[in-house]
């Protein structure tokens, strides 16, 4: 994605100054520098912001070094990179809820549905995803306060965690 230049702001400006666009950031310090993440976080409607992880299938897996397809990826402090390179991520999207509370002092609801109810909105499937109500799908995950997984349903039932 090109710069945002004073002169020629590019499309990352025009997105940021649209408050009828969605738009979404992977909130992993890596990616997106946190004062970039504060940036965004001030300049978007927040019910216009979304959380994505472009996680990768070594996502959860210790460092060291993976396969994606048929090129090699480092994983190392959650960076993942492919000769230098970065490569994808390995960003959980709890993790993305807690860096976004974190690097803008959002509060959980907001975290939340930038993961959940926004993207829903987004895909048209708001009446059924992203909100917990009667008749919407059972796919729930509970997080604490701190915003940390505590229990997942899927299709209203409780997953054992392995």
């Amino acid at each position: 994605m090109r710069l945002i230049d004073h002169r020629e702001p590019g499309l990352a400006a025009y997105v940021l100054d649209n408050h009828t666009l969605f738009a979404e950031i992977i909130c992993d310090g890596i990616h997106v520098d946190p004062l970039m993440v504060r940036l965004y976080y001030r300049a978007k409607d927040k019910d216009h912001i979304m959380l994505v992880t472009d996680g990768i299938s070594a996502t959860g897996m210790p460092d060291g070094t993976y396969m994606l397809g048929d090129m090699e990826v480092e994983v190392h402090d959650g960076r993942c990179t492919s000769n230098g390179t970065l490569a994808g991520s390995v960003l959980t999207l709890d993790r993305g809820v807690q860096n976004l509370m974190e690097f803008t002092g959002a509060s959980l609801a907001e975290a939340v549905a930038a993961a959940s109810s926004n993207p829903s909105q987004l895909l048209g499937i708001g009446d059924d995803w992203g909100a917990i109500d009667v008749g919407r799908q059972a796919n729930i995950t509970v997080l604490s306060a701190a915003a940390e997984v505590i229990q997942t349903f899927l299709g209203g039932h409780a997953m054992i965690a392995q």
